[in-house]
């Protein structure tokens, strides 16, 4: 029953995608990330589709842009070896800067270990994140999702449990604010036989600017197991890859962050399928191949890409289309179980379906969620994204498709936020925009 419960709150945490008139499977697609997934209705309501329009946003992106801030932007804080006793670290604390925009926590520890942010407290009392947020009434339904369950559904919403890393990306919306002062935070840890005792490397990344970015370059890395033929050697040159790349180019382009160096790294053959990573923690958690993939990764900037054939086996009448290594994913961690982000090629070979799976998966790693899951309700907490199926033109709606989609200001607030992206130049009217 335990079991049980745990592979529900993966379902809620990898995210889900049901293919569109663009994709070739007829069957629910999933699309998801071992840190935040959602499993696809065969069935949705259908509804009229909504034209939404082109998104506000102030930036205008122009074919060149300035050369990046670089680490002027971003300031670094590292907790080592944190211990974590029957459960809980204690409260650590975080001076932040007048000029703090957004802070990134990452924590690396125990691959076998469900670790999650819980609680983020500002200097005057203000809860971002907490086991029993203010206002918020912890359901029976609530804790089959999440063993913590109101981390997740705190006004910053921090990621669902997962093996080996906690992470948290604040602010995760428009609706909430990182300010200077002294923070404070806490990060729980439980094993296969509940909370326990272990330890954790903790590094809090804090981006600074005199005003909110609107304008970024993130860097691409693409990892290659030979899947549809692609290799670094011809991936450079191939057009249905370059199609792909292009498409996650357009999504991220319109939001202001612009693709900077892409790197071509072929991995072993043998990740052409791996499994969709640890339902649970426990020892099963280090026998995962997709987790030993996303290790592979040496990058210590922007985001890395696997390509494989097929991730896991269908479920519930659907298949994996993509897997981020979390919600945020470790950003700027080389190394880890879950640096990466899984594209399956198999499943829908149109160029253009794969190049809206690297930017929706993409989007979950940089810090976003689905605007609408198709169980519980449950939506994102940016207010300008469409509810239900009206927003199933935004890239972040669980769905494979080659059609046009994008994303909104408020999305691109939250993808600016997270350390990855490097500032380019700052514009005081984003948050604005974004609210």
């Amino acid at each position: 029953m335990r079991r049980a419960a745990l592979a529900v709150s993966l379902a809620l945490a990898l995210p889900a995608c049901l293919p569109d008139d663009g994709g070739s499977d007829p069957d629910p697609v999933v699309i998801g990330g071992d840190a935040d997934q959602g499993i696809a209705n065969p069935e949705p309501e259908p509804e009229e589709p909504v034209d939404m329009g082109a998104p506000e946003w102030d930036a205008e992106v122009a074919p060149d842009m300035a050369a990046p801030v670089g680490g002027e932007s971003l300031e670094t804080v590292r907790f080592d070896d944190v211990e974590i006793a029957a459960g809980y670290t204690e409260m650590l604390t975080l001076d932040l800067p007048d000029d703090v925009q957004s802070i990134t926590i990452v924590g690396v520890g125990d691959p076998t270990v469900f670790l999650s942010v819980v609680h983020l407290e500002g200097p005057e009392g203000q809860i971002l994140v907490a086991e029993n947020p203010p206002g918020v009434t912890i359901t029976a339904f609530d804790r089959q999702l999440s063993p913590f369950p109101g981390a997740f559904k705190s006004p910053n919403r921090s990621a669902t449990a997962a093996t080996g890393l906690a992470t948290l990306l604040a602010p995760n919306n428009p609706q909430v604010e990182v300010g200077p002062g002294q923070w404070r935070f806490q990060v729980a840890a439980l094993s296969s036989f509940g909370p326990t005792t272990t330890a954790i490397d903790l590094t809090v990344y804090i981006k600074r600017a005199p005003a909110v970015p609107e304008r970024g370059v993130l860097d691409v890395h693409m990892h290659f197991t030979g899947s549809r033929g692609w290799t670094a050697e011809s991936a450079p040159d191939d057009p249905d890859f370059q199609a792909a790349l292009d498409r996650l180019r357009e999504f991220y382009g319109e939001i202001g962050i612009e693709i900077g160096e892409v790197t071509y790294d072929d991995v072993p053959e043998r990740f052409r399928a791996v499994d969709s990573g640890p339902q649970g923690p426990g020892p099963e958690a280090l026998n995962s191949t997709l987790h030993e993939m996303f290790a592979l990764s040496d990058y210590e900037t922007g985001l890395s890409f696997f390509f494989v054939d097929r991730i896991g086996d269908p479920m519930f009448g659907g298949a994996i289309g993509g897997i981020a290594g979390g919600t945020p994913g470790p950003m700027l961690e080389p190394n880890t179980v879950r640096s990466g982000v899984a594209v399956a090629t198999e499943l829908d070979p149109n160029p253009l379906s794969i190049g809206h799976i690297m930017g929706h998966e993409g989007g979950h790693f940089l810090g976003l969620y689905h605007t609408q899951e198709f169980f519980g309700g449950i939506t994102d907490q940016i207010p300008d994204t469409p509810e239900g199926q009206a927003g199933g033109d935004n890239l972040m709606f669980p769905t494979v498709t080659a059609a046009p989609a994008h994303l909104t200001a408020g999305q691109g607030f939250v993808m600016h936020m997270n350390a990855a992206v490097e500032l380019v130049e700052p514009a005081a009217s984003a948050q604005e925009a974004a609210r």
